[in-house]
């Protein structure tokens, strides 16, 4: 039997590097706190996509990506689908009872879905729900009960999941046959439901924003997002972000898109987050694929007074 996939981690591109940028400052006077899509001007849009490594139901070749309406919504989805894709992995590779040798597989992925999985996810849900869609009420029409069910059915789903992961841990992943069959059956469903809440906003989300929004407005409510979510989020989902675009953007588009990114929070990413999500998170996802228990290894802190990677990382 061959050894699951393991997840390719793209090459890095120069363009990771400092950019030379001033810092991106938002209408409130504060550092933004991640990339700044409608600081990019998005001339020709076929330079925009590698359509063949977008993993949306909606876009391909014959129905591209256009614009900055359609990458709003790619950046967050491309990110969620990528990890959804290895999360699923990971669960068909785990034994149907798992040996007490194996109780770290199912321990760490358990502690990746509770801690960077789950909490992603529901931020960005709460994000939708609290933030941009009463933003878009204001001048459009909604599929708000279609939307708004499906993010209630989505989080009822994954506070099942997260309550056997819950257990899995209290238990440190011993005596977990039933709680690992349980996760064989829900996961790959909550993978299905996700995948068809996204396929439906991307479906009906871009052309209203083209039709009554302009790239800078969906910025400023962007912009208001990452402020709610804060350090803590960009920590657990910018990376995973970051990953994803590698694939699907264009050199130019990518470069771009870092570049838009104030060098205080880069740092931090170059730094910290990107190394630690690499390190540290991807080896917990991905844990029931692993012949040998990884080492965890965080970037340690500095500890020096008053540093900014500390204030904000520990």
């Amino acid at each position: 039997m061959s050894s699951p996939s393991k997840e390719e981690k793209p090459t890095k591109r120069d363009s990771l590097s400092a950019s030379g940028r001033r810092p991106s400052i938002s209408a409130s006077g504060r550092i933004a706190l991640g990339p700044r899509l409608s600081s990019i001007k998005m001339v020709n849009p076929t330079s925009l996509f590698v359509i063949s490594k977008v993993t949306s139901e909606v876009f391909n070749e014959d129905n591209p990506p256009m614009d900055w309406a359609d990458a709003g919504l790619l950046i967050p989805h491309e990110a969620i689908r990528r990890q959804m894709k290895m999360m699923v992995q990971s669960v068909n590779a785990m034994p149907d009872s798992p040996e007490d040798k194996e109780a770290w597989k199912i321990t760490l992925f358990s502690k990746w879905f509770v801690d960077y999985f789950y909490e992603s996810v529901h931020e960005h849900h709460d994000a939708e729900e609290k933030i941009y869609f009463p933003w878009m009420k204001t001048k459009t029409t909604i599929p708000e009960k279609e939307f708004s069910g499906s993010h209630v059915a989505l989080m009822s789903a994954m506070d099942d999941i997260k309550k056997v992961c819950n257990q899995i841990m209290n238990k440190q992943g011993k005596g977990c046959s039933s709680a690992v069959k349980k996760l064989k059956e829900d996961i790959p469903m909550f993978d299905a439901d996700m995948r068809a809440h996204l396929k439906e906003e991307e479906e009906t989300v871009p052309e209203l924003l083209r039709n009554n929004f302009t790239h800078e407005e969906e910025g400023l409510i962007v912009e208001e997002i990452l402020q709610a979510g804060g350090l803590a989020l960009a920590k657990k989902f910018l990376p995973a972000v970051l990953l994803a675009a590698q694939e699907w953007m264009s050199e130019g588009f990518y470069a771009d898109f870092v570049g838009s990114i104030p060098p205080p929070i880069k740092h931090l990413v170059d730094n910290y987050y990107m190394p630690d999500f690499e390190n540290v998170v991807m080896n917990m996802r991905d844990a029931p694929t692993l012949a040998a228990k990884p080492n965890l290894k965080r970037v340690p802190c500095c500890r020096i007074p008053f540093c900014f990677p500390c204030d904000y990382m520990f």
